[in-house]
């Protein structure tokens, strides 16, 4: 595990987190949401960092929480967090596993379970919309308190609008606050287009991990 990408959970870097936690319970209100997926118009916007960070500051007040890295195209957080890549998500969806067989646990971090992306697939954007991801999410959904899914960027790949069509899935939108404008604004009307709830913007301030909602 990479220490260097993610905050103590009770340190003061873990608060920015926390903040934005109760920010979305906050707009989540009574929906029956539990999939946040974070995703940002670019990439190299943080949201690999920003969503590890989120799942790891909500397992110490919310558990389980489950950490899928659904970016099938450039997957990282099988890197950040020093595990093996595959048996992950593209064997649960190929092979009909149980997810809980490629789960990856750690105790020591308010029990946040983590399913790494999996082996490389040919055609993932034919993935994130299918019935076999939506049945994932729904047991998923059952046995969790939070799933949070770090998606491809939407102007690169259209996963984030096909996950966020899953019942109960909303998207939060990861911004570097040095990106541009026009590529938010793009960004948000991808979403639009398929009516995909964006819960808010996380201002990802380079070299703070600060997160701030808008």
């Amino acid at each position: 595990m990479n220490p260097r990408f993610l905050v103590e959970p009770d340190s003061a870097s873990a608060e920015p987190f926390r903040a934005l936690r109760l920010a979305i319970e906050a707009r989540i209100g009574s929906r029956e949401t539990k999939g946040l997926v974070f995703t940002s118009p670019d990439p190299r916007d943080g949201r690999s960092t920003m969503s590890a960070n989120f799942a790891l500051v909500a397992a110490h007040v919310q558990r389980p929480v489950l950490l899928i890295d659904a970016d099938m195209r450039n997957p990282a957080l099988h890197t950040m967090l020093d595990l093996p890549r595959s048996p992950g998500l593209v064997e649960v969806l190929r092979d009909r596993l149980d997810p809980w067989e490629v789960t990856h646990t750690f105790p020591s971090l308010g029990g946040l379970h983590v399913i790494t992306a999996g082996s490389p697939l040919a055609r993932p954007g034919d993935v994130a919309a299918s019935p076999a991801m939506g049945q994932l999410l729904e047991k998923a959904y059952a046995e969790c308190e939070a799933v949070v899914l770090d998606s491809p960027p939407v102007l690169n790949a259209a996963d984030a609008s096909g996950l966020a069509s899953h019942r109960g899935t909303e998207v939060v939108m990861i911004v570097n606050r040095s990106g541009k404008r026009r590529h938010l604004i793009s960004a948000l009307r991808e979403m639009a287009v398929t009516e995909a709830n964006v819960l808010g913007l996380v201002v990802n301030r380079e070299g703070t991990l600060a997160a701030d909602r808008y």
